[in-house]
């Protein structure tokens, strides 16, 4: 299985802006930190059934701040016969998805699995991926990160560019991670820009599979006649074809929980990135969930800023997906070095500690005020953690991993399990 039992590092660009060091703090070594972030994969010490006893049962649940969910309670309670879609954007927290896949497994017990949905191709781009698919090629390929403009070639809405070197090239799509995950599909809908003629299918056996392609403006849907959980793609193409990421489904009625994570990603990030709005309308949700605002904390904090950038993305979304109703998700309390030089002389030593980040507080209640003041439903994470001093009760239960920024497994899985309380609480209201 991939991913298991060993430290992961996270090796891709965590932070947008630049930081001067202060000779007090270690804002410095917070950034390489987050570039490549532990998380520690079946450390063993809580699983997602397990609730620490200072999370706050009684706040997980969504403020409405009188936006009317009416509308998607009703496609929620109709995933017998529709498909029922949620895209959560977020950073270096979503793009592992170990949180994100307890929430969509147990949305999707409830509602129906109708495929595993965006898959983007982030091991090809030179950083960490989920484990339970994979998008692999033998062509090659030129990767440019989200987190590094200016780009010599387009980017895709989900934070992700693979440009092939030739006219000829394969991807080859897994769902399934022996027995951990299962997720058979029979349309792939592949984005990218530029010309592409599809040559062929083949099952893991390498066998010719029968297959449909339709083409629209920036993606193609390839239908299969045979549920896979592996196929391999050739496919013929102009210089300069640009690959952004991929969809699997399984044409059945039911939820699809797409996933947008980018290391270091920030509300800034995908307005200057401008495609994310526009890019998901083909994924059709029904509810769209942010989950940004930890990497703004880092660094020297301009609220002003962050509502300007948070208003800009928030405004975006909803104009380019009118019916898509629209979740903002505070970040929980986190905590960043501080390095202290003791002695004199030669004998000066660095000495390093952590202390609380400051700079996390006034982000969330910006959140939680614009939602108010917007009519935007918010989910108060920060609150539901444990409020004010959760950091350390986190990395007392092992649930933040060494850097005190990314939490380990168990404590993405009780993210996870939280998050999908709150949600399926909003979505079936109990009587």
């Amino acid at each position: 299985m991939r991913g298991f039992l060993f430290l992961i590092l996270f090796f891709s660009q965590l932070v947008v802006c630049a930081q001067v060091a202060d000779p007090d703090t270690d804002d410095q070594n917070d950034t390489e930190v987050r570039e490549r972030g532990v998380v520690l994969y079946n450390d063993g010490k809580i699983d997602s059934g397990q609730i620490p006893s200072f999370i706050k049962r009684g706040a997980n649940k969504i403020q409405f701040n009188g936006a009317d969910w009416s509308a998607l309670r009703e496609a929620a309670a109709n995933t017998g016969t529709d498909v029922f879609s949620i895209v959560h954007i977020g950073d270096s927290h979503i793009q592992a998805e170990i949180g994100t896949s307890v929430t969509r497994e147990m949305l999707q017990l409830d509602f129906g699995n109708a495929g595993r949905g965006l898959l983007s191709p982030l091991r090809l781009s030179g950083t960490n991926q989920p484990t339970d698919y994979a998008i692999e090629s033998g062509s090659r390929w030129q990767s440019e990160k989200v987190m590094r403009p200016p780009w010599n070639h387009s980017m895709g809405f989900n934070g992700t560019s693979l440009t092939l070197a030739g006219n000829r090239g394969n991807l080859r799509i897994y769902t399934a991670d022996g027995e951990e995950s299962y997720n058979p599909f029979t349309s792939i809908r592949l984005f990218y820009e530029g010309q592409l003629t599809v040559t062929g299918v083949a099952n893991e056996y390498g066998m010719p599979v029968p297959y449909k392609v339709k083409s629209s403006t920036g993606y193609v849907d390839i239908s299969l006649w045979q549920s896979l959980t592996v196929a391999d793609i050739t496919f013929e193409t102009s210089m300069g074809f640009t690959f952004f990421c991929a969809s699997v489904t399984n044409e059945r009625p039911g939820l699809i929980y797409n996933a947008i994570g980018n290391n270091g990603a920030t509300y800034y990030t995908y307005n200057r990135l401008g495609k994310t709005a526009t890019g998901i309308k083909d994924l059709s949700p029904n509810l769209i969930i942010v989950s940004l605002g930890a990497n703004e904390a880092f660094g020297r904090l301009d609220i002003l800023e962050f509502r300007r950038n948070l208003n800009n993305f928030v405004t975006s979304l909803k104009q380019n997906n009118p019916e898509a109703e629209i979740l903002l998700v505070t970040p929980m309390e986190c905590q960043k070095s501080v390095v202290r030089r003791t002695g004199t002389g030669r004998r000066v030593r660095r000495v390093k500690s952590y202390t609380v980040n400051t700079n996390i507080l006034p982000i969330r209640n910006e959140i939680l005020r614009y939602g108010r003041e917007k009519n935007i439903a918010t989910y108060d994470w920060y609150d539901v953690a444990g409020g004010t001093g959760a950091s350390s009760l986190w990395i007392n239960r092992d649930l933040y991993s060494g850097d005190k920024v990314h939490h380990t497994s168990s404590g993405y899985k009780v993210a996870g399990k939280l998050m999908y309380e709150a949600i399926i609480n909003a979505l079936i209201p109990k009587k």
